[in-house]
């Protein structure tokens, strides 16, 4: 793996008296893999975390990847926060909605406002709404391999012909 392939997922946040603090992380490091592994999200972070024995590879603040060894209770929490949830970025909505909120954003707002988020990781992890039109067949089979329930899903129409015309896909 070379570091221009890696999307680390960046800590901001390291909590008092945590394991992470007595290891020795420090806000701006990254976890590049946890046991082999890339965590693309928090909900894979969270997965892979719940062992008992953790093989990082941490790329420091300075840009020096380190391997670091944990050892703990399985589901015990490192004291890690992320600058962002979604550490492979987000999976946006590619439908053409007459009535989209977004779409009907005055200009000149803060650019997050215009994001147009179809991503069924924040639906799981903070109760996001999505259409489910967004998603590829790996996503799915996440969705099912995982059992990422419940999702918050906006329906608009339940006729076929309707939802196709509704979301102009």
């Amino acid at each position: 793996m070379t570091l221009s392939s890696v999307r680390p997922a960046k800590i901001t946040n390291v909590l008092p008296g945590s394991i992470a603090e007595e290891v020795g992380f420090e806000v701006g490091d990254a976890i590049v893999s946890i046991n082999g592994t890339q965590p693309r999200d928090l909900i894979d972070y969270n997965f892979l975390c719940a062992d008992e024995f953790l093989a990082l590879e941490v790329l420091d603040s300075h840009g020096k990847i380190h391997q670091v060894e944990i050892e703990k209770d399985y589901d015990d929490n490192l004291g890690l926060e992320f600058e962002t949830a979604l550490f492979d970025g987000l999976i946006q909505c590619n439908n053409r909605c007459p009535f989209c909120f977004i779409d009907q954003q005055p200009p000149g707002k803060r650019d997050t406002l215009y994001l147009k988020d179809d991503d069924y990781r924040l639906s799981f992890l903070y109760g996001s709404y999505l259409t489910l039109t967004n998603l590829t067949q790996k996503e799915w089979q996440r969705i099912e391999a995982m059992r990422l329930s419940p999702l918050f899903v906006s329906v608009h129409a339940t006729e076929p012909d309707i939802r196709i015309r509704l979301l102009k896909k």
